[in-house]
């Protein structure tokens, strides 16, 4: 199938940043970079254009946008075993960041999302280079270690911007390192947190037999 015009940009646009992203040794899988870190996780950068509605779409003005030819950058840490049992699913050959249990994008605030428009424009690469040097690679050294993201999320209750149910995430990873006691302890704490999905607490009660951990009856 032949390019668009869109996609064709998009790829040169991505081209034009590759060679910092392989100084912080991503390797591009289509619009997805991949880099492992020393512990074994996994950092995605994800490049995602904006579908083109079908016609007859109603945009509604700050609910509803037209975003087509528009891209925006999702960032994403991969913990294996988490998504083994929880969350994106585990990942094959290439790491996507719906695998990831830790999400964001770039230039994301508390009241949207950055999209930006598909081009060449020497003022776009310079942002994107800025925004990849100063705000993803930031990101990633926040995560470059299990015990980071263990010592930032595992006394959080509620979902985060970065991380939904932070004691689940916690727990697999606690469990997989062999600490038994705490992953119970978080797994028993969420069970009991009927404020959510009246489901949620047969969810974590069946997750936590797949995992191999008894945590009694909430």
């Amino acid at each position: 199938m032949t390019k668009s015009a869109l996609a064709i940009t998009m790829d040169e646009l991505q081209a034009r940043l590759n060679p910092l992203l392989r100084q912080w040794e991503f390797r591009k899988y289509g619009r997805t970079h991949n880099r492992t870190t020393a512990d074994g996780l996994t950092h995605v950068i994800r490049f995602q254009m904006a579908a083109f509605d079908p016609p007859g779409t109603t945009y509604i003005p700050g609910i509803r946008k037209n975003l087509y030819g528009r891209f925006t950058v999702n960032l994403g840490v991969y913990a294996p075993e988490v998504a083994r049992y929880h969350g994106g699913g585990e990942a094959k050959s290439v790491v996507h960041d719906y695998n990831c249990c830790i999400r964001t994008r770039l230039g994301r605030t508390a009241e949207k999302e950055a999209w930006w428009e598909v081009s060449l424009s020497q003022p776009l690469i310079t942002e994107m280079l800025d925004r990849l040097q100063n705000e993803a690679f930031p990101f990633f050294q926040r995560f470059e270690y299990r015990d980071q993201i263990i010592n930032e999320f595992r006394n959080t209750k509620d979902n985060t911007p970065l991380m939904a149910v932070p004691r689940i995430v916690c727990a697999i990873i606690l469990l997989n390192r062999g600490n038994r006691d705490e992953a119970r302890r978080l797994l028993a704490a969420q069970a009991s947190d009927h404020s959510r999905n009246p489901r949620h607490p047969a969810y974590v009660m069946d997750l936590a037999r797949r995992l191999g951990i008894e945590i009694g009856s909430s």
